[in-house]
Order: C-alpha cells, then sequence, then structure tokens
C-alpha cells in the first residue's frame, strides 16, 4: 500500500461518492475502484457498503480513515524536515536581478550548478535592488546585477556588456538611420521593460535629462515581448541589443548611451566566498 492509495481512499471517503471522487483525483471510476479494492483485500475486510446512498464506510473503513490521515499527516512532516536539510545542504544561493540570465551563458552556469551540489539551482529573477539587498544581508552566496554595486565588502565583475539600442520596424522613420539621439524618441511610442528592471529607470532618467518624459505606452516582462511588439508596430523598444536583425526588426544605435552592465558579484567576507570565487572564474 502506498500514499497514493491512502488519497484514494480518504478522498472516496469524504465524497462518498465514487465518480466525484474520480474527477477530483484525475482517475477513471473503474480505475478507482480497483484501487478500493485491492485495499480492502490487503486489510482484509470491506472498508465501504456500496449502497444507492453512495460508498458508506464501515466501522473498519472509519478506523482505516482515522488512521491513515495519521499517517498522511507524519508522512508529509517527515519530507518537509528533508527537504529543509536538504535546503540547509545546498547552501550556495544564486540571485538574478531581472534580464540577467538573458546576458550569461547559461549552459556554463547549469553546469556548475550540476557539479556542486552544494549550490541551490533556482532561475527566478527578481528587482536588482532585491537581489543586491539579499547580497548583502547574506541571504545568497552570488548574484548576477546589473550595474556596479556599491558595497565595501563585495566583490563585483563584469560579465556582459551589452549596448543600449532601438528596435524599429521596417516602416518607421527610423529604419534607413544607423544612429538617433535620445531626444529624437520624444514623440514616439515606446515600448519598455517593466518597472521591475533596471533598464526602465535608466530610460526614465535619459530621457529627464534630456528634458522630456518618454511616452511608454507598453511595459513588458522579458524582452520577446519587446520583439513582438514592435514587429506588430505597436510602437518602438529600448532594450539592450539582445536580438539580431530581421527583415521586419532592427536594432538603432542611441548616440552616447550607455553600456548594460552585468555585474557578478559575492560578499568578500561570506562563508562562501571560495566558492563564490571559483564560480566567478567558471561562468565569466
Amino acid at each position: 500500500m502506498n500514499t497514493r492509495n491512502f488519497k484514494c481512499f480518504q478522498t472516496v471517503y469524504e465524497e462518498r461518492n465514487l465518480q466525484v471522487a474520480a474527477s477530483k483525483l484525475f482517475l477513471s471510476p473503474q480505475g478507482l475502484s480497483k484501487i478500493i479494492k485491492s485495499i480492502e483485500e490487503e486489510c482484509g475486510t470491506p472498508l465501504f457498503v456500496r449502497a444507492k446512498e453512495g460508498f458508506i464506510p464501515t466501522e473498519s473503513g472509519k478506523l482505516f480513515y482515522e488512521k491513515s490521515k495519521v499517517i498522511t499527516r507524519d508522512l508529509k512532516d517527515m519530507f518537509a524536515s528533508i527537504e529543509a536539510i536538504s535546503d540547509k545542504e545546498m547552501r550556495f544561493k544564486v540571485g538574478f536581478a531581472a534580464g540577467t540570465i538573458r546576458a550569461i551563458d547559461i549552459p556554463k552556469v547549469g553546469r556548475f550548478m550540476d557539479n556542486n551540489p552544494e549550490v541551490l539551482a533556482s532561475w527566478y529573477e527578481q528587482e536588482n535592488k532585491a537581489v543586491l539587498k539579499q547580497l548583502l544581508n547574506d541571504e545568497i552566496s552570488f548574484a548576477f546585477l546589473v550595474g556596479m554595486p556599491n558595497a565595501s565588502n563585495v566583490y563585483a565583475e563584469v560579465v556582459r556588456s551589452v549596448d543600449m539600442v532601438i528596435y524599429v520596424h521596417k516602416d518607421h522613420r527610423f529604419w534607413n538611420k544607423k544612429e538617433v539621439d535620445i531626444r529624437d524618441i520624444k514623440e514616439e511610442a515606446i515600448i519598455s521593460m517593466n518597472e521591475k528592471h533596471h533598464i526602465y529607470h535608466d530610460v526614465i532618467n535619459a530621457c529627464r535629462m534630456n528634458g522630456f518624459m518618454p511616452n511608454i505606452i507598453a511595459k513588458v516582462g522579458e524582452g520577446e515581448s519587446i520583439y513582438q511588439l514592435v514587429k506588430n508596430k505597436i510602437g518602438i523598444g529600448i532594450s539592450p541589443r539582445f536580438f539580431p536583425d530581421t527583415k521586419e526588426v532592427k536594432a538603432i544605435a542611441i548616440k552616447d548611451a550607455y553600456t548594460w552592465d552585468v555585474y557578478a558579484a559575492y560578499r568578500t567576507d561570506s562563508a562562501d566566498a571560495d566558492l563564490a570565487k571559483r564560480f566567478l572564474e567558471y561562468v565569466k
């Protein structure tokens, strides 16, 4: 008997209806009926009375239900404890600022994680400032950040620099230009990454410094959406140069634009500093 069988029995007991229980368990009524029969055979006694009113539990069925719930709860507690211990063993956690996964060498990072069991393989992106805060609070051991972190106990090194560009569709007035000034986009409908991304705030600041607020009509969570919206002539996109030029969409350089710099960073006073240094040397 396994925990899946316990769950099947408990659902039939609670619903008193084989059809309803089967649908909740994503099983056929016939398959669920076989499981209940196998449990009864293993127990050596009927656990339900099949009646017009449904599946009515016998006294043995009631006892089985109560005991199975205790066993299920204890198993959940056991697995939760094992998972907690496992998480402590995988103490080396890596944080990714929004957009940085696109910029790093994913196969290299993946291989390092696979070859070092103490590394927790999590690929969740968060706001740049949230990742930096986690690093400073020693909640993570290593971070991929946008921009140089300003902290005396943090070592940081650029692992990727990408030019900032404007993406335009083939019918746009910028199509034949090689370069545009940031002030040229003052009247344009702009597609940008959302507030979660460092680049959004950089675009706002760059436009303000040139005397205007950008007309941002779309804020997206990932670069592919910028490409698709530009392709469909919704507006022009501002992004690091992540996409190759095509017959429909291409990148135009921005005059005097800064580069989008991804830093790999770790705390020099962390207990995992040696592993972090090895990680950096491996992935850069």
